[in-house]
């Protein structure tokens, strides 16, 4: 959006109206909150490919070596129970069938990446890492384990949050090398995931 062509007044008018007063002031004026905008819709393709294809290849490996119910596993902590429990009920005032698909599309990122944390060090174990992420690097060339993951993921968690809750990213120096580390993950999916998602978003 620009207000090029209001007066002075009517921009006033507008910017008033619908955008608070508290959202502008961390931005130096508005056209810095225009590029705010911009900057993170240049994001959206790589978060959402991410995302995604975190969420699948979790499920893939969970539903092979756990069972199709794997959701109902003792291994969960009682956060993820919790946040499965709240979005079946949830789902359950609505029309729509409640099958593993619709529930895994409809978990958050913060799910998936909270996989990850500490509480799940005796399940996410090497061997598991590599299945879920089958592109790793050699060992010997770059060693990834549970706690790389974890940091990577929850930076890009919390980056995500931003954008999607529509708050600053611009000029953040800790979000500096953020493209860097998503394309990282991406590049540890499939290399063929990292070049699609690299390619959607240069066409848009």
């Amino acid at each position: 959006m620009t207000f090029c062509f209001f007066s002075v007044k009517r921009k006033e008018e507008v910017k008033s109206k619908f955008f608070s007063n508290t959202r502008l002031a961390v931005y130096t004026n508005f056209k810095n909150y225009e590029l705010n905008l911009k900057l993170s819709k240049d994001y959206y393709i790589l978060l959402a490919v991410l995302e995604v294809s975190l969420r699948n290849s979790i499920s893939f490996y969970f539903e092979k070596n756990i069972g199709i119910d794997w959701m109902d596993s003792d291994f969960l902590n009682v956060n993820s129970k919790k946040k499965i429990k709240e979005l079946t009920t949830r789902l359950s005032k609505t029309k729509h069938s409640i099958g593993n698909d619709r529930i895994i599309s409809e978990l958050s990122f913060g799910f998936w990446t909270a996989l990850f944390r500490k509480d799940y060090a005796t399940t996410m174990r090497i061997k598991t890492i590599k299945s879920i992420f089958p592109n790793l690097p050699n060992q010997k060339t770059k060693f990834i384990d549970r706690n790389y993951i974890d940091k990577k993921l929850n930076h890009i968690r919390i980056f995500r949050n931003r954008i999607f809750h529509h708050e600053k990213i611009i000029n953040k120096t800790e979000f500096a090398n953020i493209e860097n580390d998503i394309l990282e993950i991406l590049e540890y999916f499939d290399t063929d995931v990292k070049e699609f998602a690299i390619r959607v978003n240069e066409n848009v």
